[in-house]
């Protein structure tokens, strides 16, 4: 079996196969928070090496 679907066997696909139809959206998710969590890490080390220059 395929993941994601019940094609049992490759004979009877007769177009193009997505197997990560569905699944688009876990991974935007997951996009924009490592996006999010770059953005955050950079902004305290900014901060952190603004203080310290005075």
């Amino acid at each position: 079996m395929l993941i994601g679907t019940n094609i049992t066997d490759w004979a009877t696909v007769d177009g193009a196969y997505y197997a990560g139809q569905g699944t688009e959206g876990i991974w935007l998710g997951l996009s924009v928070l490592l996006c999010i969590v770059a953005l955050w890490a950079g902004s305290r080390h900014e901060n952190a090496a603004y203080k310290k220059a005075g």
